[in-house]
């Protein structure tokens, strides 16, 4: 029997100054867990200080996962989701390429789902693929 939670509604904004509009989105929570990689460059180019205060214009309070590497582990999936399960966050924010992007819509599977992530993913694919199979 499948039993998990996937609500994953994704809004891609990209391209040059697209970020200045990220406080005029209609954000799904109160509270944003960021995740982005462990370099360097969103902090000393100042993406991450513009998210942050995108939020701060929607009026959304934040945390920052900054802890995710080329190639994500699951490591790296549930030490993301633990932070937004233990500081509430109720919605990610993806600030990065393919890996980010990756590795923040498993953090949101395993955010509000309990145990590891391949079982989860492993339960969720089963799922999709044998409804879409079907279709």
């Amino acid at each position: 029997m499948y039993n998990f939670n996937f609500y994953m509604p994704a809004r891609v904004l990209f391209g040059e100054g697209k970020l200045s509009e990220l406080h005029e989105q209609k954000l799904p929570g109160k509270k944003a867990l960021i995740v982005t990689s462990n370099g360097t460059s969103v902090k000393k180019y100042g993406y991450l200080d513009d998210v942050k205060h995108e939020l701060d214009l929607a009026g959304v309070s934040y945390e920052v996962f900054d802890e995710v590497r080329p190639n994500p582990t699951s490591k790296n999936v549930m030490d993301g989701a633990e932070k937004a399960k233990k500081t509430g966050c109720d919605f990610v924010i993806a600030l990065g390429g393919g890996s980010i992007m990756d590795c923040t819509k498993c953090i949101a599977l395993m955010m509000t789902n309990p145990g590891t992530i391949w079982p989860v993913y492993d339960r969720f694919f089963e799922f999709w693929l044998g409804r879409t199979l079907k279709n």
